[in-house]
């Protein structure tokens, strides 16, 4: 898979997050919010966005679940490995080049009962990164995908929800969302399916009078 990585380094030495960085796959879809941070032993490490979730650990403490992230050992160490060479090496643009320049994606969705949800769902980038609390959400104009966001300040002092992930060419967001909507619609005919049976089941058990 083809990537290109950009770092931007914060301005103080004392902060433990060293830098922001991005990557954007394929030249049609950016990950942002990747932090290089320091950690015991001045040691490095990379952390992908991630959110507070409502589960706790042992301590009490809040668990806090990625946005995104590598989902096999080998591309994970190859990813943060290029980004912390990037930020060691003041690079402020890494490309990558893959051992193919094929660009695929696979889509797992559940449906979704609550907060005005259809289905949320996963985005799988050629099986070794993924995008979760990818959601469909329905409206007046019919059912349209949003990715995952976060509440930023902005420079006026107000708050506003930002996407963390997103298509950035006009083709791949048509062809990704397309197929995250078509996926959303064979899921629900399968359900209607499957409690069409039930129904029928119900009617054959009822007692003959």
């Amino acid at each position: 898979m083809n990537y290109k990585i950009k770092v931007y380094k914060t301005k103080s030495n004392e902060w433990s997050t060293k830098a922001y960085a991005s990557v954007t796959f394929n030249n049609s879809f950016v990950v942002t919010g990747i932090t290089v941070r320091e950690g015991k032993n001045n040691n490095l490490f990379v952390a992908m966005p991630s959110y507070k979730s409502s589960k706790t650990d042992e301590n009490g403490k809040p668990v806090y679940k990625d946005y995104c992230n590598p989902t096999t050992k080998e591309f994970r160490d190859e990813l943060y490995g290029n980004i912390i060479d990037a930020y060691m090496n003041d690079k402020k643009e890494l490309e990558v080049k893959g051992a193919s320049n094929k660009f695929e994606f696979g889509i797992a969705l559940r449906s979704f009962s609550g907060e005005n949800i259809e289905a949320l769902g996963r985005i799988y980038f050629d099986k070794c990164f993924v995008i979760n609390n990818v959601k469909v959400i329905p409206s007046e104009k019919g059912s349209f995908v949003a990715m995952p966001s976060q509440l930023v300040n902005k420079e006026n002092g107000e708050k506003e929800y930002e996407d963390i992930c997103f298509p950035i060419t006009k083709e791949f967001r048509k062809e990704l969302y397309d197929a995250i909507l078509k996926e959303k619609d064979v899921m629900k005919q399968k359900q209607q399916e499957e409690f069409q049976k039930i129904d029928e089941m119900d009617k054959e058990n009822l007692p003959f009078r």
